[in-house]
């Protein structure tokens, strides 16, 4: 299957219903007259409703790589005395957290696409891109987010201890499939069409599409590219006819998480003899103290 059959133009779906209706008003004497690339064709988009339910495929999701943790900043102490000493480490940090959209099968308005992905159901929970995201590229697109990252915190080095202090935060990339089921309706009943003249601008017909299921072929249903369906209203004695589009892709997600301090403490090794003399000290001290 080519990219073609991958991707359902609708615009052109709508061109192509409409300039036929109005070649077949015309009649073939008046219809020679009328060439298509002198026109342009006024789509009323506005008029269909788009509504749009994500889920994940039954496929386990990949992942491209393992958990890693990553270190987004330290402080190296020394602490050069016979007490433990308190310290306050302290910093800002930035992550970015990156979302990639990629589209393997889906519909198109021309050039671009209008579908929306809720991404609650598809990306692990983490420091990321959350929410819903409006994809208009035909292909995918990509998304970030920046995250900051804050620390305050108390540490404790050991007498005669060097120390490093370190942030850190688990990258978690991971990859998922996903299908996004698009409705469309007319709420209103129907879609305005207008054929204008390229020269000026001048409307010179405006063609009203009732029901979307005439805009698709019978092997484009066969094939299962649409669904063409009725739905009952509440009030009305004639179903409404909807159309569904299923859209399948790939979430390439890169989150963060599990914000941590990690201490690691070392004696130093050039503060022997101080550490020796200055315990001796503090024994000599306590002697005195009992005397």
């Amino acid at each position: 299957m080519d990219d073609k059959e991958f991707q359902l133009n609708l615009q052109e779906l709508v061109e192509n219903y409409v300039w036929d209706c109005f070649k077949c008003d015309l009649g073939f004497l008046k219809g020679i007259f009328y060439q298509r690339h002198k026109h342009y064709f006024d789509i009323r988009w506005g008029y269909v409703d788009f509504q749009h339910v994500t889920t994940k495929t039954d496929r386990p999701m990949i992942r491209s790589v393992t958990k890693d943790k990553t270190e987004l900043y330290f402080t190296e102490y020394q602490n050069k005395s016979n007490r433990d000493q308190k310290y306050t480490f302290s910093t800002t940090r930035e992550t970015v957290a990156t979302t990639k959209i990629e589209l393997q099968e889906n519909y198109t308005l021309g050039a671009e696409t209008n579908i929306e992905i809720d991404l609650a159901g598809v990306v692990k929970i983490g420091g990321g891109v959350n929410g819903s995201v409006s994809v208009t590229n035909t292909k995918g697109e990509d998304f970030s987010e920046t995250l900051n990252w804050n620390i305050n915190t108390e540490i404790v080095v050991p007498k005669w201890n060097k120390a490093r202090a370190s942030l850190y935060v688990f990258e978690e990339p991971s990859i998922t499939e996903f299908v996004v089921t698009t409705t469309l309706s007319l709420p209103t009943g129907s879609l305005p069409v207008s054929i204008r003249r390229v020269k000026d601008d001048k409307i010179i017909k405006t063609y009203w599409i009732m029901n979307l299921h005439c805009l698709f072929s019978d092997k484009q249903k066969e094939d299962g590219i649409v669904k063409c369906e009725t739905k009952p209203v509440p009030g009305k004695s004639i179903d409404d006819a909807i159309v569904v589009i299923e859209t399948r892709g790939t979430c390439r997600n890169v989150s963060w998480k599990n914000q941590h301090v990690e201490v690691q403490c070392e004696r130093m090794a050039d503060v022997g003899n101080e550490a020796s003399d200055s315990h001796d000290d503090d024994e000599s001290d306590d002697d005195k103290a009992k005397n």
